[in-house]
């Protein structure tokens, strides 16, 4: 499992302190579970296939695929999220009516 964490967070191209902060541990904590001087709580491994989509199958066996879905399409939808949740109510509905519109129009073609 150590080279497997290390395969997702190289994956995602994010250091071992970014990786960590993220989850809410230390750089490290992660440098330990990597080099497998300590191995993972059931909580820690469910809080990294949550946070980073993370197939868990994969993570506990390697068989499978490493992600849910495409790292980047997560990442374009968390970037979109994360903007919309900084927008003002009204700013917020109007974005909303935006997006409808382009999904009706999307749909048409």
């Amino acid at each position: 499992m150590p080279n497997r964490i290390k395969a997702v967070r190289k994956a995602l191209k994010l250091s071992q302190r970014e990786f960590g902060e993220k989850l809410g541990v230390s750089r490290d904590v992660i440098s330990n579970l990597e080099y497998d001087r300590v191995h993972p709580k059931e909580l820690l491994l469910r809080h990294i296939c949550q946070l980073y989509r993370v197939n868990q199958h994969w993570l506990e066996t390697g068989e499978g695929e490493m992600f849910d879905s495409d790292p980047a399409d997560t990442a374009r939808l968390d970037e979109a999220l994360s903007i919309f949740k900084n927008l003002r109510p009204e700013f917020q509905d109007y974005a909303l009516e935006q997006i409808r519109k382009l999904a009706e129009l999307q749909e048409k073609k």
